[in-house]
C-alpha cells in the first residue's frame, strides 16, 4: 500500500489532492496532476493510465492516512490526569483539528469524494472511503459502550455523524475556532458525556 509507493507516485497523489481541494472534482486532469507536482507533462499518465485510476488510487491514498490519523492519535500531555471522557474527546479533537488544520486540502478532497460517491453509490470508489469511516465508527462503539450507552451501536453512529458535521463545519466555515483542538474537545465531550446520560 503506501510504504510501497516511490517518492514520485507519492509526490504525484499529494498534488492531485491539492488540485481536487482547489478545482473540485472536474479539474482533476493528468495535466493538472503535472502542473501542481511540477513534473514534466506526462508523468501523471504514465502511472495512472487513466483519470477514473487516478481517482482510485486517490481515494486509496486518503483512506490510508486518514485510518493511520486515527491510529496515531494521542491525548495531549496535560490531560494525562483527566476524567476518561475528557481524554478520549481530547483524541477525536486531535485528529479533527489536523484534519482541518494540516491536512485541510486533504478533508476538502475527501468531501468532494464523497459527494461523489453518495451521487453514484453503485460504484466501488468510495469504499476505501467507507472503510476508514467504518474504522472511526468502530472506536465510536467501543467508546459508547465504555461511557454506559444503552445503544452503543447509536451512540456510536452518533459520535461519528457529529464529528463529520464539526468536519463540514470547518471547511465550510473556516475560522479559528475550526482548528483550536481545546474548542473541538469542549464540544466533543459535551456530546460523549450525553451518550453516558
Amino acid at each position: 500500500m503506501s510504504g510501497a509507493r516511490s517518492p514520485r507516485v507519492q509526490a504525484l497523489l499529494t498534488a492531485a489532492v491539492a488540485v481536487i481541494a482547489e478545482e473540485g472534482l472536474r479539474g482533476l486532469t493528468h495535466r493538472a496532476v503535472d502542473g501542481r507536482a511540477k513534473v514534466p507533462a506526462g508523468s501523471t499518465s504514465y502511472y495512472f493510465r487513466t483519470r477514473q485510476t487516478l481517482l482510485a488510487a486517490v481515494v486509496a491514498f486518503i483512506a490510508e492516512q486518514e485510518v493511520a490519523d486515527i491510529e496515531a492519535a494521542t491525548v495531549s500531555e496535560e490531560l494525562a490526569e483527566a476524567p476518561p471522557v475528557r481524554q478520549v474527546a481530547d483524541r477525536f479533537a486531535g485528529v479533527l483539528a489536523h484534519w482541518l488544520g494540516p491536512q485541510r486540502d486533504r478533508t476538502r478532497a475527501r468531501l468532494e469524494i464523497i459527494l461523489l460517491t453518495a451521487r453514484h453509490p453503485e460504484g466501488e470508489l468510495g469504499a476505501e472511503l467507507l472503510r476508514a469511516r467504518e474504522r472511526f465508527a468502530g472506536q465510536a462503539r467501543l467508546l459508547a459502550t465504555a461511557l454506559g450507552s444503552p445503544d452503543p451501536a447509536e451512540g456510536g453512529r452518533i459520535v461519528v455523524a457529529f464529528a463529520e458535521g464539526l468536519t463540514y463545519d470547518g471547511v465550510t466555515r473556516p475560522g479559528p475556532d475550526a482548528t483550536d483542538r481545546a474548542v473541538l474537545r469542549q464540544t466533543l465531550e459535551r456530546v460523549l458525556l450525553s451518550l453516558a446520560r
